[in-house]
């Protein structure tokens, strides 16, 4: 029986590795197609450049940020440390990787340009979490309700 909740545990990490891989990789391909759409040719051609860095960081970000929903999967912490924990371990990739590959500039000298980029990429982050939190609410409220109609057919029956 241990095994098999071993097994489940890992299998389900794995499943929300790959997950973040993928939104990761949407992502990119997504900006890719706007700078494409708008004629930012310029911008597109500094991601082709350095592709492979630029694919391996939105995959990282990826993990960083989509992979470590696990966290909800835990029973005994809170919403409130959950979010906490997934926002920190979020942005503790991102920020860096952001910065590294020049998604980000950053200039020391210039603090008060950088508490802002800062600010607004954490805004960016919660306004991303919040849709899914948005989502996987209205998903439960479907289930729970075809849950209470299926309790009531079973009734039903059973009279």
């Amino acid at each position: 029986m241990k095994n098999n909740i071993k097994l489940s545990s890992i299998k389900l990490i794995i499943r929300y590795i790959f997950y973040g891989i993928s939104w990761g990789c949407t992502c990119l391909v997504g900006i890719c197609l706007f700078f494409y759409m708008n004629g930012n040719r310029d911008l597109l051609a500094l991601i082709f450049e350095d592709f492979g860095r630029q694919a391996v960081g939105a995959m990282a970000v990826g993990i960083g940020c989509g992979g470590t929903a696990i966290i909800y999967q835990w029973k005994r912490s809170s919403m409130f440390i959950k979010s906490i924990i997934h926002f920190c371990v979020g942005m503790g990739v991102f920020y860096p990787v952001a910065i590294s590959l020049g998604w980000i500039p950053f200039h020391p000298e210039k603090v008060f340009h950088t508490i802002l980029q800062f600010l607004f990429s954490c805004g960016i982050f919660m306004a991303i979490w919040f849709c899914f939190y948005l989502f996987n609410r209205n998903e439960a409220k479907k289930i729970n309700k075809r849950l209470r109609e299926l309790e009531k057919e079973n009734t039903s029956q059973g009279r």
